[in-house]
Formats: C-alpha cells, sequence, structure tokens
C-alpha cells in the first residue's frame, strides 16, 4: 500500500518529509511524493493514506480541498505558518472544514486567531542518529576552518536572507562586537547575499550559498561550529536551533515561541525581546515579529564567546547537554504521532 506526502517546496519541509517517508517505509509502506493530490489520487485503490505538508495560508492549502473532502481514508494536514493567516481569505474558504496538525503552539494559537480548526500539535525532528554519525565529517571541516581562522571563535549563520532572518540585527550586533572581539571570533554565514551592513566587516565571510547544498552537509558544517547564531525575529518552528544542539553546538536566539518550545536555557544563549510587531506578507498571513535590541544579542555573541575562551570545560558541559536534550526530537519518537493520523500505528 502507498501513503502519497505533498511537501511544500521549501528545503525544511521537504528535509522533515524525508524523515517522515523514512519512518512509513520502515513501517512497511510505499511513500510517493506528489506536486498535487488529485481526487483521482484519493480514490485509488493502492493508496492507502495522504499526508499534506505545507504554510497554512489560505492560497497554500485552499486547493487541497478537493481531494480531501472527498475521501474517508487517513489524511492529515500538517502545517507551519509564521503569524495570522489573513481572516479575510479564510472566511471564503473551504479550508475552515479542515482539522489540521499544527508543527508548534505557536502556529496552533496563530490559526486558532481566525478559528481554524488544529486537532493535534506534533513537533518538528531530527535524525539524531545521523547527526551523530556526522560527527567525523563536522571534525574535517572543522581542522579546515582552524587551518584558515585559528583560534577564533567559528559563529556560524544558516539561513535565507529574508526580513524573518534579522540579518540587519546580526549586522548591527557585529558592528559591536568587534569592538571587544574582532580578533576573536570569525562568522562564518552559509547564506544567499550579504546584507549591505556587513560588507565592511572582515571577519563576516559567506563560505557558501543557502539551498543548494544537501542536507548531510548542512548539518556537518553546523557541528564543525563553536556556536550557531540564529538572529530570526519571525518563525514557524526554527529547525536551525534544534539541529545545531543535536550537532553537540549551543545556539544564540532569542527567547520567543515557538523557539521556546523546544530550546533550553539550559545550554543555548537566549535573550529576551522588547515587544511584537505584525507584519504583512503578501495578504497571505501577518508575521508576527519579535523585536529585540542589536545590543541585547551583541551582549550575548560576547558572553558566549568568553565562556569559550576562559571556561572550555564549562562550554563543553553545554554541547553535551544539547545533545542529550535532542534525542526527545529524534524522527523516531516523534513522528510516529503524526503517522497515527495516517492510520499507520
Amino acid at each position: 500500500m502507498k501513503v502519497l506526502i505533498s511537501p511544500l517546496i521549501a528545503v525544511s519541509i521537504l528535509n522533515q518529509a524525508e524523515l517522515i517517508k523514512k519512518l512509513c517505509i520502515k513501517k512497511g509502506f510505499e511513500v510517493e511524493y506528489k506536486g498535487t493530490i488529485s481526487t483521482s489520487d484519493a480514490k485509488d485503490p493502492n493508496v492507502y493514506s495522504m499526508l499534506w505538508f505545507t504554510l497554512a495560508g489560505v492560497p497554500y492549502i485552499g486547493n487541497i480541498a478537493p481531494a480531501y473532502l472527498s475521501t474517508n481514508k487517513p489524511k492529515a494536514i500538517y502545517v507551519t505558518i509564521e503569524g495570522v493567516p489573513a481572516k479575510s481569505l479564510v472566511m471564503c474558504s473551504p479550508v475552515q472544514r479542515f482539522e489540521l496538525i499544527a508543527n508548534s503552539y505557536f502556529t496552533k494559537s496563530m490559526l486558532e486567531r481566525v478559528n481554524l480548526k488544529v486537532k493535534d500539535v506534533v513537533h518538528h525532528a531530527v535524525d539524531w542518529t545521523l547527526c551523530q554519525k556526522l560527527r567525523e565529517e563536522s571534525s574535517k571541516i572543522r581542522k579546515k576552518w582552524d587551518d584558515e581562522y585559528g583560534d577564533r571563535v567559528k559563529l556560524l549563520f544558516v539561513g535565507r536572507n529574508d526580513p524573518r532572518k534579522g540579518l540587519s540585527n546580526l549586522a548591527k550586533a557585529m558592528h559591536i562586537v568587534n569592538e571587544k572581539n574582532e580578533d576573536n571570533c570569525v562568522l562564518l554565514m552559509v547564506c544567499e547575499g550579504m546584507v549591505k551592513e556587513m560588507e565592511d566587516l572582515s571577519n563576516v565571510i559567506t563560505i557558501a550559498g543557502f539551498g543548494g547544498m544537501k542536507y548531510e552537509q548542512i548539518l556537518a558544517i553546523i557541528g564543525a561550529c563553536d556556536y550557531l547564531v540564529f538572529p530570526s525575529v519571525c518563525e514557524g518552528f526554527g529547525l536551525p536551533v534544534l539541529e545545531a544542539n543535536a550537532m553537540g553546538k549551543p545556539a544564540i536566539h532569542a527567547w520567543f515561541p515557538p523557539l521556546s518550545e523546544f530550546s533550553s536555557k539550559d545550554f543555548n544563549f537566549v535573550y529576551g525581546y522588547a515587544h511584537e510587531t505584525l507584519v504583512d506578507n503578501a495578504k497571505i498571513q501577518f508575521w508576527l515579529f519579535h523585536e529585540y535590541y542589536p545590543e541585547d544579542l551583541a551582549d550575548m555573541i560576547n558572553f558566549a564567546i568568553d565562556i569559550y575562551k576562559k571556561d572550555k570545560s564549562e562550554y563543553d558541559e553545554y554541547c553535551n547537554k544539547a545533545i542529550e536534550h535532542t534525542k526527545r526530537f529524534d524522527y523516531r519518537r516523534i513522528y510516529p504521532k503524526l503517522l497515527r493520523h495516517l492510520g499507520i500505528s
């Protein structure tokens, strides 16, 4: 029997879809990816269940209706969102009849603001075993970095250059950090395009483009750094933080939901946000920005550098705690809950 998965074409979603696929195959099911699941697919006797995995904006989930509403087969719509869906679109759409599964309690709360039904929350996951296997590859990358950058603390940013990711804040923070620690750190960027404010910083270096690398390569790079810097102000989940912790690296990030649902103040370096702002995203949703002061990010980066330089044993303890913490987010523990909605036990 076959499970159909229709994922949004986005790096993080596709990587998570692969973990769900692996679990389905282990349970004895064939898995097929579909750009669109049709009513014909839904009626196919070889199709056991269907999973849509996408953004919870009406333009993304509205076209699911024909197949979703036409069958009583096991099915699930697994969604993320970074803010409040446009209510005007919801009110004139069949999505009001859907029962959604959210990837975070934050996503759930955003959807419920516009009266969408959420029947469950299933967090995202990591392949914890894979992360441990990649340490040898991380060691090779680290040796190369040590040859190039010496004993500087290796900070890492992985992500796109879009308004949610906070790169302008990171640029301002790095200018402050460099007043004290320019010779003690380097910020390595896996990103498409440098923000203008960073162009004059000699210790900010783009090492690869985002989106053109295999998932295992990204994880290995994360495992080679000392700290992941995650300056985002708005997330539906925030996978890089969880992935960094699974690779044994602390993350530096603002403490806001949904990051606060799976991160920890015990080993990550976190700071508060000042206020929330709704930002229109093409009339599809209103992003919920958790605005913070760049000075707070800079203070936390400086503190993290001091810990690494002055108390390596304390830093190593944070790394070990991060690894242990993420065992509970292994996909073999997380995604059986999602599979039960697909009729797979």
